[in-house]
């Protein structure tokens, strides 16, 4: 791969994971499918999500998103590979549930604060640390080229 497609890349992932990290109430979950779709679509960004991923087999909704007397919060892995398998999977079901990113984001006791305060908190509780190891793999690829 040549250096300028992936810097198009990464400008592009930069693009399309603010978007879903800036969601609001109106958009519901738009921008996280779209999120899952651009990871999908990119060969190198998948790739690193797939080796990744087949050296872990933890299960999110078991050692990621716990629930505690009615609110649920996140269970960071201290495992590299296990962190992003559950968000991963978690971004899958999420998305492929078509789940409400409203009612999700609720689930998370954060106390009084608007709707969209809430939803941002949330994606970036859950879904930031992922946008960060693809940022750094793509950094780190850029400089080997």
């Amino acid at each position: 791969m040549k250096l300028e497609d992936l810097r198009k890349i990464s400008f592009e992932f930069r693009r399309v994971s603010s978007d879903m990290l800036n969601s609001i109430s109106d958009d519901n979950n738009v921008y996280l499918i779209k999120f899952r779709e651009f990871i999908e679509n990119n060969k190198i960004i998948k790739d690193y999500i797939d080796s990744k991923v087949k050296y872990s087999t933890i299960d999110w909704s078991k050692s990621f998103i716990e629930e505690d007397c009615g609110y649920k919060s996140v269970i960071i892995p201290t495992n590299k590979n296990d962190h992003i398998k559950a968000m991963y999977d978690y971004l899958v079901f999420m998305t492929d549930k078509n789940k409400s990113l409203n009612g999700e984001a609720f689930n998370f006791h954060l106390g009084r604060c608007k709707v969209n305060d809430r939803i941002q908190f949330y994606l970036n509780r859950v879904f930031l640390p992922l946008i960060h190891y693809i940022n750094d793999y793509l950094i780190e690829e850029m400089i080997s080229l």
